[in-house]
């Protein structure tokens, strides 16, 4: 079985390595941790796609897509999300591995070229600022992106709960920032806040499927850049009281997003995640089977695990006439938990759902990525197999316990106002 190698480069840059023959493909990440802040977040978050557009050596999409094509359809990846009070700018490259490549052609070292010309050489324009063109659809296409996520009620809900339940902290800022901070983005800032990224974020770079990196070659190009961060779970702030906030919309459904501060550690993160599945995460859950099925009083109802904020979250869609009622059920479905009111076949399905998602991380690169980069940033790496032994040894009395240390800190309505435009 294989397991993650991790090497410290610097103070700032960390290398990952997971090797895995099983796969025919490779992929290469960097990933760029800055604290997460209403002023920077916009500005970071339209880097990541504005770079990947074209490199000095690649000047245009165009170029920049055919030379993926000849690399037997290789393809770059950005995204930006949210860890804890952190902003984390991903840029990743995936290929096919050496053994699958003629003529020996070095993949990985070709692969993590265009990578690095990315990162290190992206096009400018002769005034040393990225070209107008490209800034101007970016900019377009993450306030599109903005419009989206409003339009998406479920994710609306849930991040305004998010903001009320962080009130005043960077955790509550959105991962993209504001659709105002986006809007007043110019290409001076932009430009010169990258060479400000790579000169203060903290580097995360994974290696993973079947290669095997050259360890001097990201040494050379990493070399002198990055800050270390303080990272790891949201620091503990125990609500001083539940903030209830009300905005009404032209829709036909209500949503009932609820928050909860936790307090743990990260060697206590897989009870936390059992509670949370018992109480709403898996069909059989609290909330499904009690909420939604018996009383009929949601469309749907669930919770989960901010792992890395230490908080929870439970959305459900519901009637606007209901909305009281369900919200009490809800209350009333975590307090018989807290009392202990759960039985051995609901823990054991809880159990049984959470280790086969701990088994599928192994099966495609970027959900591997993605729990081992939650797993780094928190400070505890587990073996697949010891994280699935904790799972199947969790007691009643620790899932009853954990859920004895939920503090409720926000409630946020979307109340529909039962006119749908």
């Amino acid at each position: 079985m294989s397991e993650m190698i991790s090497q410290r480069l610097s103070d700032a840059v960390t290398l990952h390595t997971f090797t895995d023959p099983r796969f025919k493909t490779m992929k290469v990440s960097v990933n760029l941790f800055l604290p997460l802040r209403k002023e920077t977040a916009a500005r970071n978050a339209i880097l990541p796609p504005l770079v990947s557009r074209a490199t000095r050596e690649y000047p245009d999409y165009t170029a920049l897509n055919c030379r993926l094509a000849q690399l037997y359809g290789a393809s770059f990846n950005n995204s930006v999300r949210k860890m804890g009070g952190y902003q984390v700018i991903s840029l990743s490259v995936n290929g096919l591995a050496n053994r699958y490549a003629f003529g020996g052609e070095d993949m990985f070292q070709q692969l993590t070229g265009l990578l690095f010309a990315v990162l290190f050489d992206p096009l400018k324009d002769s005034q040393g600022l990225f070209p107008a063109n490209g800034f101007l659809q970016e900019r377009r296409q993450l306030l599109e992106m903005l419009d989206a996520e409003f339009n998406d009620k479920v994710g609306y809900a849930h991040q305004r709960c998010e903001e009320i339940l962080f009130h005043g902290q960077n955790a509550g800022v959105g991962r993209c920032g504001s659709r105002e901070d986006v809007e007043t983005l110019d290409r001076a800032t932009v430009t010169a806040a990258w060479e400000e990224v790579l000169q203060n974020a903290q580097f995360e770079i994974f290696a993973l499927g079947d290669c095997v990196p050259d360890v001097s070659l990201f040494q050379e190009r990493f070399s002198g850049l990055g800050k270390p961060q303080n990272t790891g779970l949201l620091p503990f702030e125990k609500p001083d009281q539940v903030r209830r906030v009300v905005e009404e919309q032209p829709l036909s459904q209500s949503k009932l997003s609820m928050g909860f501060r936790v307090d743990y550690t990260p060697e206590e993160r897989h009870q936390f995640q059992l509670m949370a599945m018992v109480l709403g995460g898996v069909p059989s859950s609290k909330l499904f089977q009690n909420v939604r099925e018996k009383m009929s009083l949601c469309y749907y109802c669930s919770s989960g695990l901010a792992a890395n904020s230490r908080s929870m979250f439970i959305e459900s869609g519901v009637e606007t006439s209901n909305l009281e009622k369900a919200e009490e059920a809800i209350y009333g479905q975590l307090s018989a938990l807290q009392k202990g009111e759960l039985t051995e076949e609901e823990l054991l399905s809880a159990k049984l759902a959470y280790c086969n998602s701990l088994r599928s991380i192994n099966d495609s690169l970027p959900a591997m990525e993605s729990a081992y980069l939650g797993q780094v940033f928190s400070g505890l790496v587990l073996p697949r197999e010891e994280s699935i032994a904790r799972v199947m040894s969790c007691t009643k009395e620790q899932v009853v316990e954990a859920a004895n240390r939920l503090v409720p800190g926000a409630v946020f309505t979307l109340k529909g106002s039962g006119v749908h435009g």
